[in-house]
C-alpha cells in the first residue's frame, strides 16, 4: 500500500514514517498543497490521509480531490464540526477516524477504504447526528427520502408518488438544502442514518 501523507506536524510525520518503516508500504509525506500535486506526479498512491487537526485541511481535501477525484482519502481528527463533515462528505472523503486510532487499525482500516468501503467514526460525527435531529421534513418529502433510500431513480419516485418528475427534483432539491449535502451518493447515507433514528424513536 502507498501512502500519501499531509501534516504540517513534523513530528507527527517523523512518527508515521517511523511506523510505515516497520511494514512493506511506501510513504511520501507533503506539507503544503503545491506539494501534494508534486507527490501525485512522482509517487504512485493508493490512498491519502489528511491530518484534519490544521487549519489548511480542507484546503488539503480540496486539492487531492482537484488533482485526483478518484483517490481514496482518509482525514484524522479529534473532534469535527457539522460544517466539517458536510465538506468530507460534499467531497468524497471515503474515511473519517480518530486521531486515537492505533496504527494497526488505521492500516486495516485503510486497506477497507481500498476495497470500497466509506468508515466514518460515530463519535466524530455525533455533530451530525444532533443537526439531523433538528431538520423537520415535510410528509411529501419523507416519502422521497425513503425513495432515495432505497436507491430509486427520480423517475421510478415520480411514478410511485404519481408526481411529476420536475417535481420530484424539487423536493430532492429541497431536502439536499436542509441537510447541506449536495450530491446522492452521500446523501443518500445521512438520510438512511435519518431513518434509522427515526424509527427507533418511533418504537419507543
Amino acid at each position: 500500500m502507498n501512502l500519501l501523507f499531509i501534516s504540517r506536524k513534523g513530528l507527527l510525520a517523523d512518527m508515521f514514517r517511523y511506523r510505515i518503516a516497520e511494514t512493506d508500504s511506501q510513504l511520501c509525506v507533503v506539507h503544503t498543497a503545491h506539494e501534494i500535486e508534486t507527490c501525485l506526479a512522482n509517487f504512485s498512491v493508493d490512498i491519502a490521509i489528511v491530518y484534519g487537526e490544521q487549519p489548511d485541511s480542507i484546503a488539503f481535501i480540496k486539492q487531492l480531490r482537484a488533482s485526483n477525484p478518484h483517490l481514496p482519502v482518509l482525514v484524522l481528527a479529534d473532534r469535527a464540526t457539522y460544517e466539517y463533515i458536510k465538506v468530507c462528505r460534499n467531497y468524497d472523503v471515503n474515511g473519517f477516524l480518530s486521531t486515537s486510532t492505533n496504527f494497526q487499525q488505521l492500516m486495516e482500516k485503510a486497506a477497507k477504504i481500498l476495497q470500497g468501503e466509506s468508515i466514518y467514526d460515530t463519535h466524530l460525527v455525533e455533530e451530525e447526528s444532533t443537526h439531523l435531529a433538528r431538520v423537520h421534513f415535510s410528509r411529501m418529502e419523507r416519502k422521497v427520502i425513503a425513495y432515495i433510500a432505497a436507491d430509486y431513480p427520480n423517475k421510478k419516485i415520480a411514478h410511485e408518488m404519481a408526481i411529476h418528475e420536475g417535481t420530484v427534483r424539487n423536493y430532492i432539491s429541497n431536502i439536499y438544502s436542509k441537510i447541506g449535502l449536495h450530491r446522492r451518493k452521500e446523501a443518500k447515507q445521512l438520510l438512511k442514518k435519518w431513518m434509522e433514528k427515526e424509527e427507533k424513536g418511533r418504537r419507543k
